[in-house]
């Protein structure tokens, strides 16, 4: 009985050797195989990086210029990526999308449908590099597939706000309302001006994660020709959509009514003391400089930075804080204080 049960575990003991010394020899094998695939495509690179600059220069996209291999494809493939990222030029970027659509659109239509996330990862990330308008279609196939993962949704929809793909406002706001707002804002913030405002003119038919977005790059773009958008989502709302509208407004720095955030300064939300500390700031608004040396002893160290760094934006502002230093009772506005004079900042 025992020597049979010792037979059975020398044989488990030795297939399982098998199968761990058929594994090393794939792993091998497959490592062999990497190594010889990228010296060759180094080599193409060395080959082709002359030809393939003077077309991306010139437009003159020459023959010999092929990616029939997965070396010459990998090869071409890196070095566009290469030159996208460090060519500033319209023409040139031109050149380099139309090269990119020559030579690799079909292998990219072709990743889009392959049963392997990554490789259809790797097919979007530089299928919005290159800005290959010629496979939006393929884009939009994808994105309603059953099998599609939010990370492809994602991506895909970047693409196409990225060419400013007509119908990027009906996909956003009826057919994928289940986003946060770092994946909404990742999306619209390549949106050019007229795509960004046919949201804002959409806006209160938007979800609210949506808004979010659209408020905060609406700000970041500092456009003052927004500014009555931004002040009517203020006064007409409530809760993080009015605290995201005021950070919209200070982000911008100006106001047609400075008046009617003055008294935010006083307000019970630390959100609203600090954004409207910032706003008062920008503006460099007199009247607020009262408000402002009292902020120094906020309870929120946030609102006591932001009202310290507004002071510095004032002609006076050193002087004041020299004199909340010698004057001051309250620890917390004399360390503020001095943290404002000794961080160099002092704008006149």
């Amino acid at each position: 009985m025992i020597n049979d049960d010792i037979k059975f575990l020398l044989t488990v003991f030795e297939w399982l050797m098998g199968i761990l010394m058929l594994l090393l020899i794939y792993l091998i094998a497959r490592k062999t195989m990497e190594i010889r695939l990228r010296k060759k495509v180094e080599e193409h690179k060395i080959q082709m990086n002359d030809k393939l600059l003077h077309s991306i220069l010139t437009g003159d996209f020459l023959r010999s210029l092929q990616a029939d291999t997965k070396a010459k494809k990998l090869a071409t493939e890196e070095l566009l990526s290469h030159y996208s990222d460090i060519l500033e030029g319209t023409e040139e970027k031109k050149n380099l999308n139309l090269l990119a659509e020559s030579r690799l659109s079909g292998d990219y239509r072709r990743a889009l449908s392959s049963y392997r996330w990554s490789t259809r990862m790797n097919a979007l990330f530089h299928i919005e590099a290159f800005e290959m308008e010629s496979l939006k279609e393929d884009i939009q196939d994808m994105l309603k597939r059953s099998r599609v993962t939010k990370e492809e949704k994602i991506k895909g929809l970047s693409f196409l706000a990225q060419i400013q793909h007509k119908g990027i406002y009906r996909l956003v706001t009826e057919e994928y309302q289940d986003l946060s707002y770092l994946e909404y804002r990742n999306i619209l913030s390549r949106l050019d001006e007229k795509g960004l405002e046919q949201f804002m003119l959409g806006y209160h038919s938007c979800q609210l994660q949506l808004k979010f977005a659209i408020i905060d790059l609406v700000g970041l773009k500092k456009n003052l020709g927004y500014l009555n958008f931004v002040e009517s989502i203020f006064s007409n709302s409530n809760g993080e959509e009015r605290v995201r509208a005021l950070k919209a407004l200070a982000s911008i720095g100006h106001t047609s009514n400075a008046n009617h955030f003055l008294p935010l300064l006083s307000s019970p939300n630390w959100e609203e003391r600090m954004l409207s500390a910032r706003l008062a700031g920008e503006m460099k608004c007199v009247e607020a400089i009262e408000e402002l040396v009292l902020l120094l002893q906020d309870s929120s160290w946030w609102v006591r930075s932001q009202a310290g760094q507004s002071i510095t934006r004032f002609p006076e502002g050193k002087k004041i804080l020299q004199e909340v230093i010698e004057s001051s009772s309250d620890s917390f506005a004399k360390d503020m204080a001095w943290e404002w004079m000794n961080k160099g900042v002092y704008q006149s």
